[in-house]
Protein backbone atom coordinates (compact mmCIF):
# COMPACT_ATOMS: atom_id res chain seq x y z
CA UNK A 1 0.00 0.00 0.00
CA UNK A 2 2.62 2.21 1.05
CA UNK A 3 4.39 1.84 -2.78
CA UNK A 4 0.99 2.74 -4.42
CA UNK A 5 0.88 5.84 -2.15
CA UNK A 6 4.54 6.80 -2.70
CA UNK A 7 4.21 6.42 -6.49
CA UNK A 8 1.08 8.10 -6.69
CA UNK A 9 2.95 11.13 -5.42
CA UNK A 10 5.72 10.94 -7.76
CA UNK A 11 2.77 10.88 -10.94
CA UNK A 12 1.19 13.50 -9.34
CA UNK A 13 4.02 15.76 -9.44
CA UNK A 14 4.94 14.95 -12.66
CA UNK A 15 1.51 15.76 -13.94
CA UNK A 16 1.21 18.79 -12.63
CA UNK A 17 4.42 20.20 -13.79
CA UNK A 18 3.87 18.97 -17.59
CA UNK A 19 0.39 20.42 -17.29
CA UNK A 20 2.16 23.72 -16.48
CA UNK A 21 4.77 23.02 -19.13
CA UNK A 22 2.07 23.32 -21.66
CA UNK A 23 1.04 26.72 -21.51
CA UNK A 24 4.57 28.34 -19.94
CA UNK A 25 7.04 26.61 -22.91
CA UNK A 26 7.21 30.18 -24.53
CA UNK A 27 7.90 32.06 -22.09
CA UNK A 28 10.55 29.45 -21.13
CA UNK A 29 11.98 30.21 -24.57
CA UNK A 30 12.13 33.98 -24.49
CA UNK A 31 14.16 33.60 -20.90
CA UNK A 32 16.80 31.16 -22.22
CA UNK A 33 17.09 34.03 -25.40
CA UNK A 34 17.59 36.66 -22.75
CA UNK A 35 20.21 34.54 -20.45
CA UNK A 36 22.33 34.28 -23.67
CA UNK A 37 22.20 37.50 -25.39
CA UNK A 38 25.53 39.31 -24.93
CA UNK A 39 27.28 36.29 -23.46
CA UNK A 40 30.79 36.88 -22.35
CA UNK A 41 30.47 40.66 -23.61
CA UNK A 42 30.22 43.76 -22.07
CA UNK A 43 27.55 45.77 -21.63
CA UNK A 44 27.31 48.08 -25.06
CA UNK A 45 29.83 45.69 -27.10
CA UNK A 46 27.03 43.57 -28.79
CA UNK A 47 24.22 44.48 -31.25
CA UNK A 48 20.95 43.63 -28.46
CA UNK A 49 18.55 41.18 -30.75
CA UNK A 50 15.64 41.61 -27.98
CA UNK A 51 15.38 44.51 -26.02
CA UNK A 52 11.92 43.78 -23.84
CA UNK A 53 10.04 40.51 -23.44
CA UNK A 54 6.94 42.16 -25.74
CA UNK A 55 9.84 42.52 -28.68
CA UNK A 56 11.07 38.97 -28.15
CA UNK A 57 7.92 37.62 -28.65
CA UNK A 58 6.96 39.51 -31.74
CA UNK A 59 10.27 39.53 -32.85
CA UNK A 60 10.23 35.40 -32.59
CA UNK A 61 6.75 35.06 -34.13
CA UNK A 62 8.01 37.17 -37.48
CA UNK A 63 11.22 35.25 -37.96
CA UNK A 64 9.94 31.79 -37.07
CA UNK A 65 6.21 31.54 -36.80
CA UNK A 66 3.61 31.05 -33.56
CA UNK A 67 5.16 27.47 -33.84
CA UNK A 68 8.76 28.70 -33.06
CA UNK A 69 7.31 29.87 -29.38
CA UNK A 70 6.88 26.15 -28.81
CA UNK A 71 10.70 25.27 -29.54
CA UNK A 72 11.78 22.40 -27.13
CA UNK A 73 8.13 21.34 -26.16
CA UNK A 74 8.55 17.61 -26.11
CA UNK A 75 11.99 18.11 -24.28
CA UNK A 76 10.63 20.73 -21.75
CA UNK A 77 7.60 18.45 -21.00
CA UNK A 78 9.83 14.86 -20.87
CA UNK A 79 12.08 17.33 -18.41
CA UNK A 80 9.69 18.14 -16.21
CA UNK A 81 7.69 14.60 -15.89
CA UNK A 82 11.67 12.83 -15.27
CA UNK A 83 12.97 15.73 -12.87
CA UNK A 84 9.43 17.04 -11.00
CA UNK A 85 8.30 14.01 -10.67
CA UNK A 86 11.05 12.48 -8.61
CA UNK A 87 11.68 16.20 -7.46
CA UNK A 88 8.10 16.92 -5.97
CA UNK A 89 7.30 13.11 -5.45
CA UNK A 90 10.38 12.95 -2.89
CA UNK A 91 9.92 16.28 -1.33
CA UNK A 92 5.86 15.14 -0.09
CA UNK A 93 7.25 11.80 0.52
CA UNK A 94 9.42 13.44 2.88
CA UNK A 95 6.73 15.86 4.69
CA UNK A 96 4.75 13.03 4.97
CA UNK A 97 6.92 11.00 6.92
CA UNK A 98 6.92 14.17 9.73
CA UNK A 99 10.66 14.30 9.61
CA UNK A 100 10.48 17.96 8.43
CA UNK A 101 7.80 19.10 11.81
CA UNK A 102 9.19 19.47 15.59
CA UNK A 103 7.97 18.44 18.92
CA UNK A 104 5.01 20.55 18.58
CA UNK A 105 3.98 19.06 14.94
CA UNK A 106 5.18 22.46 13.16
CA UNK A 107 6.62 22.12 9.87
CA UNK A 108 10.36 23.90 10.49
CA UNK A 109 11.48 25.91 7.34
CA UNK A 110 15.33 24.78 7.21
CA UNK A 111 13.98 21.36 7.07
CA UNK A 112 11.50 22.04 4.88
CA UNK A 113 14.48 23.82 2.70
CA UNK A 114 16.62 21.02 3.33
CA UNK A 115 13.97 18.48 2.08
CA UNK A 116 13.64 20.69 -0.95
CA UNK A 117 17.54 20.89 -1.79
CA UNK A 118 17.95 17.23 -1.72
CA UNK A 119 14.75 16.41 -3.87
CA UNK A 120 15.92 19.13 -6.35
CA UNK A 121 19.35 17.01 -6.35
CA UNK A 122 17.60 13.76 -7.29
CA UNK A 123 15.23 15.34 -9.79
CA UNK A 124 17.92 17.53 -11.22
CA UNK A 125 19.71 13.74 -12.18
CA UNK A 126 17.05 12.13 -13.69
CA UNK A 127 15.95 15.59 -15.40
CA UNK A 128 19.55 16.95 -16.88
CA UNK A 129 19.64 15.07 -20.26
CA UNK A 130 15.77 16.55 -21.53
CA UNK A 131 17.21 19.64 -19.68
CA UNK A 132 20.11 19.92 -22.33
CA UNK A 133 18.36 19.23 -25.00
CA UNK A 134 15.49 21.55 -24.35
CA UNK A 135 17.93 24.50 -23.66
CA UNK A 136 19.68 23.80 -27.10
CA UNK A 137 16.64 23.70 -28.99
CA UNK A 138 15.17 26.72 -27.53
CA UNK A 139 18.22 28.80 -28.37
CA UNK A 140 18.28 27.39 -31.68
CA UNK A 141 16.80 30.52 -33.95
CA UNK A 142 16.50 32.39 -37.34
CA UNK A 143 19.76 33.99 -38.13
CA UNK A 144 18.47 37.17 -37.73
CA UNK A 145 17.92 36.88 -34.63
CA UNK A 146 19.89 34.49 -32.67
CA UNK A 147 21.72 34.35 -29.73
CA UNK A 148 24.37 31.94 -28.07
CA UNK A 149 25.86 28.92 -29.62
CA UNK A 150 23.64 27.62 -32.45
CA UNK A 151 22.79 23.97 -32.20
CA UNK A 152 21.01 22.22 -35.70
CA UNK A 153 18.90 19.42 -33.62
CA UNK A 154 15.90 18.35 -35.46
CA UNK A 155 14.03 16.99 -32.54
CA UNK A 156 14.31 15.12 -28.87
CA UNK A 157 15.98 11.89 -30.19
CA UNK A 158 18.63 13.73 -32.24
CA UNK A 159 19.13 15.87 -29.84
CA UNK A 160 19.90 13.12 -27.13
CA UNK A 161 21.91 11.32 -29.62
CA UNK A 162 24.21 14.16 -30.29
CA UNK A 163 24.44 14.62 -26.79
CA UNK A 164 25.74 11.16 -25.89
CA UNK A 165 27.79 11.00 -28.81
CA UNK A 166 29.68 14.71 -27.62
CA UNK A 167 32.30 14.48 -25.45
CA UNK A 168 30.43 15.81 -22.39
CA UNK A 169 27.66 13.29 -22.50
CA UNK A 170 24.33 13.30 -21.18
CA UNK A 171 25.86 14.91 -17.98
CA UNK A 172 26.85 18.10 -19.57
CA UNK A 173 26.04 20.54 -17.04
CA UNK A 174 24.94 18.48 -14.31
CA UNK A 175 26.37 20.37 -11.96
CA UNK A 176 25.15 24.16 -12.11
CA UNK A 177 22.00 22.26 -12.86
CA UNK A 178 21.94 20.48 -9.30
CA UNK A 179 23.17 24.07 -7.82
CA UNK A 180 20.37 25.69 -9.57
CA UNK A 181 17.66 22.81 -8.66
CA UNK A 182 18.97 22.57 -5.65
CA UNK A 183 18.38 26.25 -4.55
CA UNK A 184 15.64 26.27 -6.67
CA UNK A 185 13.11 23.47 -4.63
CA UNK A 186 14.74 24.96 -1.81
CA UNK A 187 13.27 28.29 -1.91
CA UNK A 188 9.80 26.75 -3.61
CA UNK A 189 8.67 24.26 -1.70
CA UNK A 190 9.67 25.42 1.83
CA UNK A 191 7.81 28.64 1.05
CA UNK A 192 5.16 27.31 -0.61
CA UNK A 193 4.81 25.04 2.69
CA UNK A 194 4.98 27.77 5.30
CA UNK A 195 3.32 30.40 3.05
CA UNK A 196 0.34 28.08 3.41
CA UNK A 197 0.59 27.20 6.46
CA UNK A 198 1.35 30.95 7.80
CA UNK A 199 -2.10 31.85 5.84
CA UNK A 200 -4.32 29.49 7.28
CA UNK A 201 -3.09 30.23 10.98
CA UNK A 202 -3.62 33.89 9.83
CA UNK A 203 -7.38 33.22 8.43
CA UNK A 204 -6.31 35.45 5.83
CA UNK A 205 -9.29 33.77 3.60
CA UNK A 206 -11.68 31.26 3.94
CA UNK A 207 -11.30 30.13 0.06
CA UNK A 208 -8.38 26.85 0.30
CA UNK A 209 -8.01 28.04 -3.40
CA UNK A 210 -6.99 31.46 -2.63
CA UNK A 211 -4.97 30.34 0.28
CA UNK A 212 -2.65 28.03 -2.14
CA UNK A 213 -2.58 30.68 -4.72
CA UNK A 214 -1.61 33.24 -2.95
CA UNK A 215 1.09 30.77 -1.28
CA UNK A 216 2.56 29.87 -4.97
CA UNK A 217 3.11 34.18 -5.44
CA UNK A 218 5.13 34.41 -2.16
CA UNK A 219 7.33 31.17 -3.46
CA UNK A 220 7.06 32.69 -7.04
CA UNK A 221 9.00 36.06 -5.70
CA UNK A 222 11.21 34.48 -3.36
CA UNK A 223 11.89 31.89 -6.20
CA UNK A 224 12.60 34.03 -9.03
CA UNK A 225 15.44 36.53 -6.43
CA UNK A 226 17.21 33.30 -5.60
CA UNK A 227 17.40 31.14 -8.48
CA UNK A 228 18.22 33.54 -11.19
CA UNK A 229 22.01 33.63 -11.38
CA UNK A 230 22.27 29.94 -11.10
CA UNK A 231 19.69 29.70 -13.89
CA UNK A 232 21.80 32.16 -16.25
CA UNK A 233 24.87 30.09 -15.21
CA UNK A 234 22.93 26.67 -16.30
CA UNK A 235 21.48 28.12 -19.53
CA UNK A 236 25.39 29.04 -20.34
CA UNK A 237 26.39 26.05 -19.30
CA UNK A 238 24.09 23.59 -21.47
CA UNK A 239 24.17 25.59 -23.97
CA UNK A 240 27.98 25.47 -25.09
CA UNK A 241 29.36 23.13 -27.25
CA UNK A 242 31.16 21.18 -24.47
CA UNK A 243 33.95 22.77 -23.50
CA UNK A 244 34.14 25.82 -26.35
CA UNK A 245 33.76 28.58 -23.58
CA UNK A 246 33.79 27.11 -20.11
CA UNK A 247 35.54 24.29 -18.90
CA UNK A 248 33.48 24.07 -15.37
CA UNK A 249 30.78 25.63 -12.92
CA UNK A 250 33.30 27.92 -11.42
CA UNK A 251 35.17 28.47 -14.52
CA UNK A 252 31.68 29.80 -16.20
CA UNK A 253 31.11 31.58 -13.20
CA UNK A 254 34.17 33.39 -13.39
CA UNK A 255 34.41 34.38 -17.06
CA UNK A 256 31.06 35.68 -16.31
CA UNK A 257 32.01 37.75 -13.73
CA UNK A 258 34.91 39.45 -15.83
CA UNK A 259 33.17 40.31 -18.94
CA UNK A 260 29.56 41.41 -17.72
CA UNK A 261 29.88 41.90 -13.99
CA UNK A 262 27.29 41.17 -11.27
CA UNK A 263 24.75 42.48 -13.34
CA UNK A 264 25.22 39.18 -15.97
CA UNK A 265 23.83 36.61 -13.70
CA UNK A 266 20.58 38.72 -13.85
CA UNK A 267 20.10 38.63 -17.43
CA UNK A 268 16.56 38.19 -18.34
CA UNK A 269 15.51 38.42 -14.70
CA UNK A 270 12.05 39.71 -15.88
CA UNK A 271 11.55 37.33 -18.50
CA UNK A 272 12.64 34.83 -15.80
CA UNK A 273 10.21 35.92 -13.63
CA UNK A 274 7.58 36.17 -16.00
CA UNK A 275 8.40 32.43 -16.73
CA UNK A 276 8.54 31.31 -13.28
CA UNK A 277 5.89 33.32 -11.64
CA UNK A 278 3.50 31.93 -13.94
CA UNK A 279 5.05 28.09 -14.38
CA UNK A 280 5.51 28.11 -10.37
CA UNK A 281 1.71 29.12 -9.65
CA UNK A 282 0.28 27.17 -12.37
CA UNK A 283 2.60 24.08 -10.61
CA UNK A 284 1.62 24.82 -7.20
CA UNK A 285 -2.19 25.11 -7.82
CA UNK A 286 -2.36 22.36 -9.92
CA UNK A 287 0.16 19.68 -7.47
CA UNK A 288 -2.19 20.79 -4.78
CA UNK A 289 -5.16 20.08 -6.88
CA UNK A 290 -4.04 17.00 -8.20
CA UNK A 291 -3.47 15.73 -4.58
CA UNK A 292 -6.50 16.67 -3.69
CA UNK A 293 -7.88 14.82 -6.33
CA UNK A 294 -6.11 11.39 -6.88
CA UNK A 295 -4.30 10.96 -2.77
Amino acid sequence: YKIVSYSKEYLVGGSATATAGLFTNPLDLVKTRFQLQGELQTRGAYEVKYRNIFDAFIKIGRHEGITGLQKGLTSALAYQLAMNSTRLGTYQTIVNSGITKNSSDEQVFWRLALAGAFSGCCGSLLGNPFYLAKVQMQSAANPAIAVGYQHKHSGLIEALKTAYRSSGGLTQGLTSSMARVSVGSATQLATFTRSKQFLIAANVTESEFGIVCLASICSSVALTCTMTPFDVVATRMFNQKHGLFYDGLWDCIKKMYRHEGVLGFYKGTFAHFFRIGPHSLLTLIIWDRYRKWFL
